[in-house]
């Protein structure tokens, strides 16, 4: 199994882990008035919350940099995963544009929206208020999905730092001591994406409960993010 460069794939994911969790909580907070139990935090996060909310408060357009910052990252993480770490570090602007993208392997073809006989006309941003509640549940997941996701990686990364450029062979351990293959990455990489997907075209459902012929469109990528 080929090695992949997984130092930077999960200097990207964590990136994208430390934008979706401080949406998570900003989105708890205005639920429930209070900070999430996974969200640390000794108070000062929670008072500059409440002034951020009375003279900025949370719109569409807030929601579209958080999730277009974690789409970045996470467009990152997957399309450099075979490069070699030497060219990662010293990108190009051309490699930076084409790695930004969000990837059109088959891995993720399904939530590729099938609209390509017409031109697609991009939806215009507003400061309108979003439905919280379909929002905020899509991002807990994509940030839990997200979290399991970078301590895989994390353990990769432990093991080729200190063992070179070889794994060791596996035998009689958990599942999670299991090389991280690309397929899996894949896997777990489409989930994620699938649920932020979710999280932007649910933005105006009035509810969380929507009909099963609704589910897959949600899932198609936002075009409105495509680089």
């Amino acid at each position: 199994m080929k090695t992949l460069s997984w130092k930077p794939i999960l200097s990207n994911l964590s990136e994208a882990y430390g934008e979706l969790t401080g949406l998570y909580c900003r989105l708890h907070f205005m639920a429930f008035g209070e900070m999430p139990d996974n969200c640390q935090d000794d108070g000062s996060y929670k008072a500059w919350l409440e002034k951020r909310e009375k003279e900025h408060p949370f719109t569409e357009m807030t929601l579209f940099v958080s999730l277009d910052h974690a789409y970045h990252h996470l467009n990152w993480a997957w399309n450099i995963r075979r490069t070699p770490e030497e060219r990662i570090w010293h990108f190009t602007q051309e490699s930076a544009r084409k790695w930004g993208k969000f990837p059109k392997t088959r891995d993720f073809s399904d939530l590729w929206s099938p609209i390509t006989t017409r031109k697609i006309i991009e939806e215009m941003l507003s400061f309108r208020k979003i439905s919280l509640t379909p929002v905020r549940v899509r991002i807990q997941m994509a940030q839990w999905k997200l979290g399991i996701l970078c301590r895989r990686v994390e353990k990769e990364v432990e093991i080729y730092s200190s063992i070179g450029n070889t794994r060791p062979k596996i035998s009689n351990l958990d599942i999670d001591s299991q090389p991280l293959s690309e397929k899996e990455f894949a896997k777990r990489m489409h989930r994620i994406y699938a649920e932020l997907n979710m999280a932007w075209n649910s933005r105006k459902d009035k509810t969380f409960v929507i009909k099963s012929y609704a589910i897959q469109r949600r899932r198609y990528f936002p075009k409105i993010f495509q680089r």
